[in-house]
Formats: C-alpha cells, structure tokens, sequence
C-alpha cells in the first residue's frame, strides 16, 4: 500500500509541475511580442565627428509562421519629428543624440525617433560603421549579390553608392539584399556564435537588446516555427512616400527630403511591422 501512495504521490506531483510547466510555456507564448523588431543602423562616421545614420532599417521577425519576416529602409532623408529637436531629416538623430560610447552615435534618440514615427515597439539594435560592415562581411567569407560573390571591400562600395542609375532607392535596395544575404550564411549556432561575438568585440559595432521580451519571443517563435528562419521569403520594401524641397528655418535654406504618404506607411507597418 506505501508503494501505491507513493506512486500516487509522485504522479500527483509530476502532474502539477506539467501543468505548471504548460501554463508557464503558455503564458511566455501570450505575453512575447507578435514581432521582434531590430533597428539596423550603418553609421557614416568619418574621423572623430558626430556621424549621422547612413542606413536605417528594421528588421521584422514575426512570431506566427504564417506571417512573412520583412526588412523596411526608412530613408536617411525621411522628414521626422525628432524628439526634443524639432522636424528633421532622420539621419539627423543618430547625430544629435547623446554619443554613449566610442565611435558610434545616439542610437537611443535614433530608436526613440523611429518608434514614434512608425508607432512600433524597437526590441533590438545592431550598429556598425564602414569599417566594421565591411570586416562582418570578410568575418563570414563574403556574400553573394547580383554582381557576383563579392568581398568586404567590394560589398561596402556597393551599399555606398548613391550615384548610379536608381540613386539612392537603388542602393538601399542593394543594402536589403546584402543584409538578407548574409542574413543566409549564418546556418549553424556556431555561425550565429561568431555573428554574436562579432558585435559585442568589434570596437565599431555596437548590439543592444532587451533580454526579457527577446526571450519570450525566441522562446515564442521557436514554439511555432520549430527553428525555421527562412529569409528567402522576406518582404523587403522602403517607406512609402515622395520626394520634395522645404525652407528649414534651423539651417535657413531649402532642403530634399522624404516625405512619407500618412495612409501608405500606416498600412505598410499594420501588415509588416506590428
């Protein structure tokens, strides 16, 4: 009879902690962000001077797999409030923030700016300079473009060229393809390891992160997708928008910028980043 209630006993307790293990998975899937954003930034620090964003983007994991992951461009000359200075390009934020520390500049106004533009919660960002985009490309052998496989060198002068047929939109068209690109190289956790340790050693990059809500969603997207991450599928646009000359007052001349159609952006952000 002790074996019996003793069985009874130990099937009682395992059953509890089943139940609570379930409840715990439960409640982390629930609570997890329905997408993980990350804000790509690629400064265009030159020497010691305050560097402004040269490429801004977000990249959007979503956490159900019937959802497409996408990587949106806002464009350096995107006409933004920035909080605290008034209407802006929004390459100006990453200039006019607080430089926190070495080389890079003021990614919190940066995350603040876009946050408050698209009306998105930013989980993550990753930075890097010239320089440094160019030694993650060499780091992971080179990556592969329309051109051909290409080297750190040659992928940096393709993701900096503004003066080519398409101008700018052509080349950020470039940077997302570049970024997804490589994004496909990272195959194994070791790979993922390396990455990992790339920015958080290289003195010109710079990895922020929430540690909570990024657990929940990988544990959260892992439950749904089992591990699968294919990038191939990835929408990949820019704000919507167009182009037009303003009187600045703070640098008393007419600037370009970008101005993004209200309508077009909202739906572009309900579908691809929320």
């Amino acid at each position: 009879m002790n074996g019996k209630r003793t069985l009874k006993i130990v099937a009682l307790i395992f059953g509890g902690l089943l139940v609570f293990v379930i409840a715990l998975g439960a409640f982390v899937y629930i609570t997890a962000p329905d997408r993980f954003n990350v804000l790509i930034v690629g400064s265009d620090q030159r020497g010691d001077e305050q560097a402004r964003s040269d490429v801004l983007m977000v990249f959007s994991i979503p956490k159900s797999p019937h959802q497409p992951i996408s990587l949106i461009t806002i464009p350096r000359d995107t006409r933004v409030e920035v909080p605290g200075h008034g209407t802006q390009k929004i390459t100006h934020a990453y200039a006019l923030g607080e430089r926190e520390d070495g080389r890079l500049g003021g990614v919190t106004l940066t995350r603040e700016t876009v946050e408050d533009f698209l009306g998105i919660d930013i989980h993550a960002s990753a930075e890097f300079t010239f320089e440094s985009f160019r030694d993650l490309v060499d780091e992971l052998g080179g990556v592969d473009t329309d051109e051909g496989h290409v080297d750190g060198e040659e992928a940096l002068s393709i993701v900096r060229d503004r003066y080519r047929a398409g101008g700018d939109f052509a080349r950020t068209e470039d940077q997302r393809e570049i970024f997804l690109n490589l994004g496909q190289t990272i195959t194994t956790p070791a790979i993922a390891r390396q990455v990992y340790n790339f920015f958080t050693e290289h003195p010109e990059t710079r990895l922020k992160y929430s540690t909570l809500p990024a657990g929940q969603f990988a544990f959260a997207a892992y439950a749904r997708r089992w591990g699968n991450f294919d990038l191939t599928n990835t929408y990949s646009d820019f704000i919507p928008g167009g182009g037009d000359t303003i009187y600045t007052p703070e640098f008393d001349a007419n600037l370009y910028y970008w101005v993004p159609d209200e309508a077009a952006t909202k739906e572009l952000v309900k579908t691809y980043l929320k």
